[in-house]
């Protein structure tokens, strides 16, 4: 009975913390919120706090996870949804239910790789996100299997680059700096990776 005691204080532990973490950082932005702000919001010691999350960058994920988890379903339906479809077709859709993701949550992704945030590296490409993303853009460059110079290309290669020109924060830039549209980034981004392979 005590084990479910606990259990249960701590599904509410986190869903304080979230809350709260979240409210602090619409209002202040994740940069000028601390640790001790968060864990004196939501009424617990930081010590409670640190032992669920290391650094801000955790938390700013934790946040992300259910938007995350809807971005891989939409892509697994589309794509078992659409299987005999020319795999130029289905990249060209995966990067743009990407980057229409991108752009709904730039503001937490951005927070996550900020100079700032502890563990930024570690917590962008070893994250559940970004593995999903990658192993399924490898696939489907693998599938395509494209021959450059004679040797068939590396499409873990490819996808690691593809993802790299999307990034968040690159992606706003391109945005607000140089004023592309989304519709922009998309098609320069065809033009780049996909055309050269399906000549």
């Amino acid at each position: 009975m005590q084990i479910r005691k606990e259990r249960k204080d701590s599904i509410e532990h986190r869903r304080i913390i979230l809350q709260k973490a979240q409210l602090l950082f619409t209002e202040y932005g994740v940069d000028s919120v601390t640790m001790h702000q968060i864990a004196k919001s939501a009424g617990i010691g930081q010590g409670t706090l640190y032992r669920r999350y290391a650094h801000k960058g955790e938390l700013c994920q934790d946040l992300m996870k259910e938007s995350c988890d809807h971005l891989c379903d939409e892509i697994l339906q589309y794509l078992d949804n659409n299987q005999q479809q020319p795999a130029k077709e289905r990249l060209t859709t995966l990067l743009e239910i990407f980057l229409n993701f991108i752009e709904s949550h730039s503001h937490w992704l951005v927070s996550i790789q900020a100079p700032t945030c502890e563990g930024r590296q570690t917590l962008m490409y070893q994250s559940p996100l970004y593995s999903f993303m990658h192993n399924t853009i490898s696939q489907l460059f693998n599938e395509v299997e494209p021959k450059v110079n004679g040797a068939v290309a590396d499409g873990a290669f490819r996808a690691d680059t593809l993802i790299a020109s999307i990034n968040p924060e690159l992606y706003l830039f391109m945005r607000h700096e140089r004023g592309y549209s989304k519709e922009e980034i998309k098609n320069n981004l065809i033009q780049l990776y996909l055309d050269p392979l399906f000549l």
